[in-house]
């Protein structure tokens, strides 16, 4: 049981780092933070109003094609 959630961490962490985005209301009005890293559709809750990430989700053979790291 701890693989699997070892297992989906290691997965989610790898989703942000292929689809993540630095947010650009974060960049805009927090210059010395840390921007928050958004997946598409995501929601960023540190300022108002809130900012949510215009791209579409990937279907699923864009994920999978980027889940391996090939090019589209």
């Amino acid at each position: 049981m701890i693989d699997a959630f070892r297992d989906l961490k290691v997965m989610r962490a790898r989703e942000r780092q292929v689809f993540g985005v630095p947010c650009p209301v974060c960049r805009e009005k927090l210059p010395k933070a840390h921007p928050k890293i958004l997946k598409p559709g995501q929601l960023c809750r540190a300022h108002k109003p809130y900012f949510r990430d215009p791209r579409s989700e990937p279907t699923g053979a864009e994920w999978t094609a980027a889940m391996n790291g090939e090019q589209l």
